[in-house]
């Protein structure tokens, strides 16, 4: 309990029964929080390079006291698409227990993406608290996922032909390109369909997000692989650890594994630019380090120093582009230098990014997948925009 410090609290704060947790509808939240002074202030380059300061505000998730649909003439469909992150069954079950609070009976999970609204071998399935209430002890996805998928207009059809008026979308910036064109098509359409988008990325990439699900426990994870690359290096002779991990375009995974673990000597991520040959290379840095400490362990993010490597120009089905392979450069490229300036290194290289991404949410990833989720089912809820 906590003794009321203002005047309009003076005989108490409101009960439970007085304001019954309701969030105003005309509550925002602001969304940048620095007001960068100099072009050169740290961060300014990439957030905000005119330096202008505009104030940009948001709705403030959470329930309403009044809402849009009646619950009892909801069907509400949840798709998990992209690759698996931790977390991914902590939102769906939010998602379902939620939406069963507020009186929606009708609530189905959409299996492996996209795919399943045109794939007829693939058949919804039904969901409830009873069905979801342990699948977050587990990794995964209970829905599966997948990439690509049939076009906007064939999944708009499926969703008329299942009576689908609420869609909860779990996914990236590829996933969310395909849910905003959802939305567009239903109001093309003029169905009133509320399309809910939950940004998934593991890499935590996503702008004006502070952090997203995945991300903690990736982080945490990657303790492991980097753990093993450092003993494997220290008990070598001359031993050279390398661990790649995520991180397509940011090295946030990377560096903060890196940070944490105290292991590592030399962080890549693709943020900073760098070479491998040359005095001020990778490589020259690595012969000092075998030569000082007599062991050296490297982190690279998977989307760094693609410079390096001869580009595919190839995409996969969410439309990214294929990478080429950073670690094993790093690593052939390391054990052929040595190999020239006649120095023995004994090099290790481990890809733990499958055993990441498989993985249980820890606790905290937990708390922001229950937050996530319940603020998913309450948005969509208040009164639509016209048609």
């Amino acid at each position: 309990y906590r003794t009321p410090v203002s005047e309009d609290f003076a005989g108490g704060y409101p009960s439970d029964e007085e304001w019954h947790g309701y969030i105003n509808n005309n509550d925002r939240v602001l969304l940048k929080t620095i007001n960068f002074a100099s072009p050169n202030s740290a961060g300014a380059v990439c957030i905000d390079p005119d330096c202008t300061w505009v104030e940009q505000w948001v709705h403030r998730a959470g329930p309403r006291e009044k809402i849009y649909f009646k619950p009892e003439e909801v069907k509400a469909a949840i798709v998990t698409c992209g690759g698996l992150c931790p977390g991914l069954n902590d939102v769906i079950r939010q998602v379902v227990i939620t939406l069963e609070i507020y009186g929606v009976k009708s609530i189905v999970g959409i299996p492996f993406g996209y795919r399943g609204f045109s794939n007829s071998d693939l058949s919804e399935m039904p969901l409830s608290r009873k069905v979801v209430q342990n699948i977050h002890l587990s990794g995964g996805s209970l829905l599966g996922v997948s990439r690509g998928g049939p076009s906007v207009s064939d999944i708009v059809d499926r969703m008329q032909e299942k009576g689908i008026n609420m869609i909860f979308v779990l996914g990236g910036n590829g996933t969310h390109a395909g849910a905003n064109a959802i939305h567009e098509e239903c109001r093309k359409r003029k169905l009133k369909v509320a399309v809910v988008g939950v940004p998934k990325t593991i890499d935590n990439d996503i702008l004006l997000m502070d952090k997203t699900f995945g991300f903690d426990t990736a982080v945490e994870e990657a303790q492991r692989a980097i753990n093993s690359a450092y003993i494997e290096a220290h008990s070598a002779y001359h031993g050279v650890g390398i661990v790649k991990l995520m991180g397509r375009h940011s090295g946030f995974i990377a560096m903060h594994a890196s940070l944490a673990s105290g292991q590592i000597d030399i962080c890549l991520i693709p943020e900073v630019p760098f070479q491998l040959h040359g005095p001020h290379g990778v490589l020259t840095h690595l012969k000092y380090l075998i030569e000082t400490k007599g062991s050296a362990v490297v982190c690279v993010a998977e989307g760094a120093g693609q410079n390096l490597l001869q580009k595919t120009n190839a995409t996969d089905a969410s439309g990214n582009m294929v990478l080429g392979d950073i670690g094993v450069h790093i690593q052939q490229e390391t054990k052929k230098y040595f190999r020239e300036i006649g120095v023995h290194a004994d090099v290790k290289y481990i890809d733990p990014t499958y055993m990441i991404r498989a993985c249980r949410a820890n606790a905290s990833d937990g708390i922001l997948c229950a937050v996530l989720g319940q603020n998913a089912v309450s948005f969509p809820l208040i009164p639509l925009p016209p048609l």
